[in-house]
């Protein structure tokens, strides 16, 4: 599940000017670390749900902070950031940002419908987080 995330870490290790690959690692995995620290807070939340999909049992209902492409696009600047404060360039830092970004796009390719843009809740869940059939 979380191995397909690596592919853009490692195609951007190639650049000359790219992060380490241990930070492009990072990079590739920072949202679903972001989503699980959430998850211990109440601030995102799933459950687990036998048979949702054929591979993943999870039920990611509400991820605002981390799954939403605004979310994502905080976690990469924030991430270009630090890489920028550490490295003191920009080509770096836009790299680092590029991969961390990445993570929302491979995952709206696999995921079910429950990525959103700006962090709304998805139009299929309800207000007490169940499923609307």
């Amino acid at each position: 599940m979380f191995i397909g995330h690596w592919a853009p870490a490692f195609v951007a290790a190639t650049h000359p000017r790219a992060p380490r690959l241990g930070t492009l690692f990072i990079a590739a995995q920072l949202v679903d670390w972001g989503f699980f620290a959430l998850l211990l807070t109440g601030a995102e939340r799933m459950r687990v749900v036998p048979g949702i999909t054929a591979m993943n049992p999870m039920d990611l209902y509400q991820m605002p902070w981390t799954h939403s492409l605004l979310g994502c696009a905080v976690w990469a600047t924030g991430f270009a950031a630090l890489v920028w404060l550490l490295r003191r360039d920009w080509i770096a830092a836009s790299i680092a940002a590029t991969v961390v970004l990445s993570h929302w796009l491979l995952d709206l390719a696999v995921h079910r419908p429950d990525l959103t843009l700006a962090g709304a809740r998805p139009s299929w869940a309800s207000d007490c987080g169940t499923i609307r059939r």
